[in-house]
This record gives C-alpha cells, sequence and structure tokens, in this order.
C-alpha cells in the first residue's frame, strides 16, 4: 500500500494537480511506483503456471460481483457496495491476488466534477429521460475505472512492391497492361490499441475512442490509487493480426499517394497481400491501462450504461425514454392539435378527417423512420457481436501515434448487409412519399379517389420489413390496425355519410392507432438503449471483446 510521506496514511491520485493527495492531512506528493513482492523472499513466483520475476507483478485486491461475477481491480484499501456492470448494490467479495503490471497509464484528466457536468448537460437535452437518471445522488455513483488494453507498435521498412494494372481497349481487344510499383519507406505505428477486456463492450470503448497515446506514461501503481482497474483476459495474440492489418492498409494507401502512382487498379490485393507488400513486422507489443468514469443504470433485467473518457471527456450514454412522460407530452400534443382544428373551424367534419388522415400519414411516416434506424441499429449491434474489434488506423510515417479507437473488422456477408440497409436512407423515404402523395392529390383531383387508399398500404408494408428484422415482433399488430383504420377513413371520406359520429369514430380510431405505433416504437427503442444484465462467469468477460 503506498504511504504519505508525512502521516502514513492511504494518499489518492488528485486528478486536477496530477500528484498524490493525502485526504487526513492534505499533502502532496510525487506518485511513485511500489514493487509489489509477490512472495516475501523469492525472486521468482509462479502465477497461473507461469514463473515470472517480482518486479513485474503487484499485488492487489480484487473486487467480485457475486450477481454477474465482473471482476476490479484496486491497490487501495477501497470498500465498495455498487457493481458498475450490473448496477446491483451489494457488498463485492473480496481477495488479495498477484498480477502483472501494466507497461503504460494515461492517468484521469477530468475531474468527477466535470464527469458529472459533461452528464448533466447530455440529460438537459433528453426530454423523456427518466427522473432517476437526473438524480444527483445517482449522478455521484459515478466509478472511475482503468480500462485494460493492448499495445502495439509496427514497423514498415525496406522497398514496397505493389502489382498495379491499368486497362484500356484497341478496337474489339480489351488490353490489360501490368506494373510493378516500387518505392521505399521507412514508417512507424506506435500506439495501435485494442482493449484487452471482454467485459468492456465494443460499442462503448469504440463511441469514447479516440484516446491520445502520446500522453501515455510508464505505469506506476500511484495512478490506481483510488480508482478501480477491469483486468485484462485476452491475449496479445488475438488481435496483432487486426493492428497489423490497421498499419498495412494505411502503409499502403500512403504509398499509392506517390506522385505517378494515381490510376493503376491495385483492387487484385487483400489484406495478406497488403500485409507482405508492406513489410508490416510487430516491433513490440504492451499492455496499458486507459481512464474512463462508468455509471449503470438498472430497471428490472435491462441495465443502460454511461461513460466518459477520463482523457479527452469524450461520452456515451444509453438514455431510455420514460414512457410516462411520453404519455404526458403525447396527451398534450393531442389536445392542442384538436384545439387548433377548432380554431381554425374547419367548414366540414369531411374536411376534418383528411386533416388527421394527413396527419395519421405524417405520423406514419416517423413511425418507418424510426424502425427503419432501430432495424439498422440492431443489425450492426449483431455485426459489432459477430465480428469483433479492432483499433482505427493513422498514419505514422512521422512516428505519429495512432489513437486507439476501434474499428470493425470487415466481413463480406455483414458488409453488405449493413450498405443494403444504409443505402435505403432519409432521402429514399421522403422521395417514396412524396410520389405517394402527389398520386394520392392527383387521384383526388381526377376524381379517382380509391387510388389513394395506396397510401396506407404502402407504409404498413415498409414498416412490416423493418419490424420483421427485429427480434421482437411487438408493432405488428399496431401497425396493421392503423393501416386498417386508414383505409377505413378514406372509404368514409369518398363515401361521404350523413352520419357525424361515423367522422369523429374515424378521427378518434387514427389518433389512437397512431399513439399505438409509437409506444411500440418506445418499446424497441428502450431495448436498444439497454442491455442485458451481463453474467460474467466470475472472470469478467463475455464474448464481445
Amino acid at each position: 500500500m503506498i504511504q504519505c510521506p508525512n502521516c502514513g496514511a492511504n494518499p489518492r491520485f488528485d486528478i486536477a494537480s496530477q500528484q498524490m493527495l493525502c485526504p487526513f492531512c492534505g499533502t502532496y506528493s510525487e506518485p511513485t511506483d511500489e514493487k509489489y513482492a509477490a512472495a516475501a523472499g523469492a525472486d521468482m513466483q509462479e502465477v497461473n503456471g507461469d514463473y515470472v520475476g517480482q518486479s513485474d507483478m503487484m499485488q492487489v485486491k480484487i473486487y467480485t460481483c457475486s450477481q454477474c461475477g465482473a471482476e476490479l481491480m484496486s491497490t487501495s484499501n477501497d470498500a465498495t457496495a455498487f457493481c458498475s456492470y450490473c448496477g446491483t448494490h451489494q457488498i463485492l467479495q473480496e481477495r488479495l491476488d498477484v498480477k502483472k503490471r501494466p507497461d503504460h497509464i494515461i492517468p484521469f484528466k477530468i475531474t468527477k466534477d466535470q464527469c458529472k457536468q459533461i452528464y448533466g448537460n447530455k440529460l438537459k437535452k433528453m426530454l423523456f429521460a427518466p427522473k432517476v437518471l437526473r438524480n444527483p445522488q445517482y449522478i455521484d455513483e459515478f466509478r472511475g475505472i482503468y480500462m485494460p488494453y493492448w499495445y502495439y507498435n509496427f514497423t514498415q521498412k525496406g522497398r514496397f512492391n505493389i502489382d498495379g494494372t491499368k486497362e484500356h481497349r484497341s478496337g474489339n481487344y480489351r488490353i490489360i497492361d501490368h506494373y510493378m510499383l516500387s518505392v521505399d519507406a521507412d514508417n512507424l505505428y506506435k500506439g495501435i490499441s485494442h482493449d484487452a477486456s471482454s467485459s468492456f463492450e465494443d460499442n462503448i470503448s469504440e463511441s469514447l475512442a479516440p484516446y491520445h497515446t502520446q500522453d501515455s506514461l510508464p505505469f506506476r501503481t500511484a495512478y490506481l490509487s483510488g480508482f478501480y482497474a477491469d483486468i485484462p483476459d485476452t491475449d496479445s495474440n488475438t488481435y496483432a493480426r487486426e493492428a497489423a492489418l490497421i498499419a498495412a492498409e494505411d502503409g499502403f494507401n500512403i504509398a499509392m499517394q506517390t506522385p505517378g502512382f494515381s490510376g493503376y487498379n491495385t483492387s487484385s490485393i487483400g489484406e495478406d497481400g497488403k500485409l507482405t507488400r508492406t513489410n508490416t513486422r510487430l516491433a513490440s507489443v504492451a499492455n496499458a491501462m486507459f481512464p474512463v468514469w462508468f455509471l449503470s443504470y438498472r430497471n428490472k433485467d435491462r441495465v443502460a450504461y454511461a461513460a466518459i473518457n477520463g482523457q479527452t471527456g469524450k461520452m456515451m450514454a444509453d438514455v431510455p425514454i420514460d414512457g410516462k412522460k411520453y404519455l404526458t407530452v403525447t396527451a398534450i400534443l393531442t389536445v392542442l392539435i384538436w384545439a387548433v382544428l377548432q380554431i381554425f373551424n374547419i367548414s366540414s367534419l369531411r374536411g376534418i378527417v383528411m386533416t388527421v388522415l394527413a396527419g395519421a400519414l405524417f405520423g406514419n411516416l416517423v413511425y418507418g423512420l424510426v424502425l427503419d434506424k432501430l432495424k439498422c441499429d440492431t443489425l450492426n449491434r449483431e455485426w459489432e457481436k459477430s465480428v469483433g474489434d479492432h483499433a482505427a488506423p493513422q498514419n505514422a510515417q512521422q512516428q505519429s501515434q495512432a489513437p486507439p479507437g476501434k474499428k470493425k473488422k470487415k466481413k463480406n456477408s455483414f458488409t453488405k448487409q449493413r450498405k443494403k440497409e444504409k443505402e435505403l436512407g432519409l432521402g429514399g423515404i421522403l422521395l417514396m412519399y412524396v410520389i405517394m402523395i402527389a398520386a394520392c392529390a392527383i387521384a383526388s383531383y381526377i376524381g379517382y379517389g380509391v387510388i389513394m387508399m395506396a397510401a396506407p398500404a404502402i407504409t404498413a408494408i415498409y414498416c412490416q420489413l423493418s419490424l420483421s428484422a427485429l427480434e421482437y415482433k411487438r408493432g405488428v399488430v399496431s401497425n396493421w390496425a392503423l393501416m386498417v383504420v386508414m383505409e377505413f377513413s378514406i372509404i368514409i371520406w369518398l363515401l361521404n355519410p350523413y352520419k357525424d359520429p361515423i367522422y369523429y369514430a374515424c378521427c378518434l380510431l387514427m389518433t389512437v392507432c397512431v399513439i399505438w405505433c409509437f409506444f411500440d416504437v418506445l418499446f424497441y427503442y428502450n431495448q436498444l438503449m439497454t442491455r442485458p444484465l451481463p453474467q460474467f462467469n466470475k472472470k469478467g468477460g463475455d464474448d464481445c471483446a
């Protein structure tokens, strides 16, 4: 345990001063590196079957959550009654253990007060956020956690020999000329990083990237005092190839920017070809700790996370929607809309039905857009879990350091699916609706109003396509119910009966169905904004690293 040089108490790392601060006597001191002996009087100690020098080891306390199995370590005499991963409030189990010391660390730069301010500014924009998320007592439960990362350095030296082709036609012949493009290179890539904890979900670490690895320091145990650290549980070899591909891809692209190299086709060169042609070699690999402020919100069997980059202040937050707040605002808006209709005194009930029908079609447009977005987000999250992750590339030709962002490894089946979802886009959907509305207007003008009945059917089919890709099938009934009610309202508008209750019934049913649809969307949104309770089997990981 690190001791205060003045009173012998346990000091904490003070983020504002970047020094050790004793909470008892107020003494500041420089962060030190305690040498923890794995066994008294022993030069070597067996740990998990490997013999290592005691200078590479440190004695830590392991805190284990009995509910989800998450494990955190600390070098201080800290105790906690809260698990940041599953949100349970209970005393965590404690034991002593010996762990390998990391090589590098980025100390916290963002204080807890700054962290809470960043989170509070985010919530100011979230009208429907649950009330508990704004509770100062809840926000005070942010925990400072160091997340483990593997830290790769690569070199690219020598001559790059790249096969290139150019194609042209001569009469009825297609002629392909083959060239060998050569360029000398001397590149160094430092700090290409991957998180080494399988309990730290990919989309969270990707959202927090990048870290500025040029600010990393040699590891000192003092930096951990007052904080927790996640336990690395993935081998460095797991990501060695992915990290090498980042350097190779970037080196290859930089080489192709050489004057005179433009216009050559190199599409035949795959990943392995870029690795060999750029002479990408692993120079060294080390492990590092990067700072994260972490908070969880638990609701029954779901949990939402908020995480803030402890160096840059970049934040990601799962913010679900409170159904009661949503219902209240929806009711108020519904009353206001009906009041506006009465104020403008629309001349006929037939006109009121058409106005509400137009609003229902607009609501269905929003419904379809949200479902399409949720479908794409859901597919992307499944894609993340299926292929793993690796850091974002950055050229290091002048020995610059790549940020440890995360970039998903591309697989053909998934990238095609994502591209297909992306191609539809907002512009395509709006164009579809413009064509649909124009067709309805023309049909109404020329007296063939029955053609207008195609509009609700088109929107229902579009929404159903999005619903079919979602895990739950909630929303199917409300989607088709809204279509039936809109079709019925169009028929009433065309027949123009002389019974007022029928018009009012159409307006009421369309309003109810639109609200019903949006409550189903609310369910899907909250599913996307929360996660199942983690189960780490006492080893600190799912399989999504």
